[in-house]
């Protein structure tokens, strides 16, 4: 088992990539801290980790202090330490400069990068503790490389997720503490299905497609399974690395 007595912590967790990543940690013997920002689906949590002590799901707005630093505390009530952060947790919006209203955009980077960093600030010190280190990865995008039309506000908070990455790489390779990112391209999430549903329309989602050299978009666990090789020893030498698996959006056509 990769992960095999670690224990991570993973944002966005109830849902897409979250959840497969949550299921793929937790087979590889990992402990799971899940945190969602609104009810989860207890059935499915249950279904699918059945009643193992070793998985833990928490309602947390993560914008929230005062209920990060609340989660901060169970988590070192509960297991004292945490090896693995994966900040995933993640929301869109479709529009360009003109057409992102000051409300939506300040939402998107209240949630992208505020509470990625909020989480961060919280967990750190308890990735710190036994003095072994630890991996963050950070979910940023495709779009946050290249940019996407009409993407404005989600683009911006990515980008500004990938240079957040290589700053915490820096500060606290001292500490054992690897910090990488990943960036997919488009993946079936549930997000990705309701911003199709609410926004596009058949002929924009063929271009989507496109867009990909592999002309399809990721399933979630073909993108949970590179986090996994962040989270382990198999990537021990990467550190501030942003990780391109994207379908080729990157190569262009």
């Amino acid at each position: 088992m990769k992960l095999k007595d670690k224990v991570a912590v993973i944002t966005g967790a109830a849902t897409g990539l979250g959840f497969e990543t949550a299921k793929l940690f937790f087979e590889e013997g990992a402990s799971i801290i899940g945190i969602y920002h609104k009810r989860f689906d207890e059935k499915k949590i249950r279904n699918t980790f059945g009643d193992s002590k070793k998985v833990f799901y928490s309602k947390v707005d993560i914008t929230n202090l005062t209920e990060v630093k609340k989660l901060s505390s169970e988590i070192e009530k509960r297991f004292s330490r945490v090896d693995i952060l994966v900040n995933n947790a993640a929301i869109d919006t479709i529009g360009n400069v003109e057409k992102t209203s000051e409300d939506e955009f300040q939402k998107i980077m209240n949630v992208n990068v505020y509470g990625t960093f909020l989480v961060t600030k919280y967990i750190i010190p308890l990735m710190k503790k036994d003095k072994k280190g630890g991996s963050i990865i950070n979910v940023a995008s495709s779009i946050g490389l290249m940019g996407m039309a009409d993407r404005l506000a989600y683009t911006t908070s990515k980008g500004a997720i990938i240079n957040f990455t290589r700053s915490m790489a820096l500060d606290y390779v001292d500490y054992h503490i690897r910090v990488n990112a990943i960036a997919p391209g488009g993946t079936y999430t549930e997000m990705v299905k309701e911003f199709f549903k609410k926004h596009a329309s058949e002929e924009f989602k063929k271009e989507v497609y496109k867009m990909h050299v592999i002309n399809r978009l990721a399933e979630p666990i073909e993108i949970a399974k590179p986090i996994l090789f962040l989270a382990c020893d198999d990537s021990s030498y990467a550190n501030g690395a942003i990780f391109s698996v994207d379908g080729g959006y990157t190569c262009g056509k």
